[in-house]
């Protein structure tokens, strides 16, 4: 299982962010979430696009740390 970091801005755009980001809110609006628990298989472009499906729904999430399976429902 693999860890992904994805920045989501206060727009909508969904980017990977830098590994060493800490999760949370940024300085510019923008949110870090953490990915957990993501399938070896799966790039980071495929987390990018449920991030994306989801809208302007946020994830669910405890302190933006999002559990894979979360997602992909």
């Amino acid at each position: 299982m693999a860890t992904h970091m994805i920045k989501v801005a206060y727009e909508g755009l969904v980017t990977q962010a830098s590994r060493l980001a800490e999760p949370g809110l940024t300085n510019g609006g923008a949110s870090i979430y953490e990915v957990q628990g993501v399938p070896g298989e799966l790039s980071i472009d495929d987390v990018i696009e449920s991030f994306r499906k989801l809208g302007k729904t946020p994830p669910k999430h405890r302190d933006y740390e999002v559990k894979w399976a979360d997602l992909a429902v």
